[in-house]
């Protein structure tokens, strides 16, 4: 029986291990830090931040948050082209490519009155995910990457301003925890066969 119990336990703590919710606060930068370019994240807690302000990719930088802590900002002004405004946009994902669960977050936007805010999210199974539900149920637990995007007007002078703090996430469990987990189980049926 004890060998039993030992093996459930030690099932249910993989799965437990690998859901570890942690706080990307930006802290850990100095105001001003920012990427090289568009083309390098930032990295933060096992997740790369990629920021860019259309069209000059130009990454969005550290600043003094609205709530008075660091945060990942920037902003842009300029006319707008064929319905294409001047944008800036934020996307988070997992340094080693896995799925991660996003439970909440403080997003800060300003755009002119004929801008546009959204956030899409992208499915680690795959196709857009479904953020009608609130933030940390739902498709907001099994993504694979996800886009904050402020763009200003597409027909004249705009602007559009963008920033985020203290993002919540974790990391998905992955597939080994799961099967630590069941064969914990099919050894506790094997044993009370036994």
């Amino acid at each position: 029986m004890k060998k039993l119990l030992s093996l459930f336990a030690v099932g249910l703590f993989a799965i437990s291990a690998q859901a570890v919710a942690v706080t990307i606060d930006f802290e850990e930068f100095s105001v001003g830090d920012s990427a090289a370019s568009a083309f390098v994240p930032l990295v933060s807690k096992g997740f790369d931040i990629w920021s860019y302000e259309n069209p000059s990719p130009a990454p969005m930088s550290i600043i003094s948050g609205t709530n008075g802590t660091n945060a990942l900002g920037g902003s842009i002004t300029g006319p707008g082209q064929d319905s294409y405004g001047y944008a800036v946009q934020i996307e988070l994902e997992r340094s080693d490519g896995g799925a991660f669960a996003i439970y909440s977050f403080d997003l800060f936007t300003d755009v002119d009155p004929n801008g546009f805010t959204n956030i899409r999210g992208y499915l680690a199974a795959g196709g857009l995910a479904d953020l009608s539900s609130p933030v940390g149920t739902g498709d907001w637990l099994l993504l694979d990457k996800i886009e904050f995007r402020a763009e200003g007007n597409g027909f004249g002078f705009g602007y559009a301003s963008l920033e985020i703090d203290n993002i919540v996430v974790s990391a998905v469990p992955v597939p080994a925890a799961v099967w630590l987990f069941g064969s914990a189980l099919a050894g506790l049926g094997w044993m009370r066969r036994k």
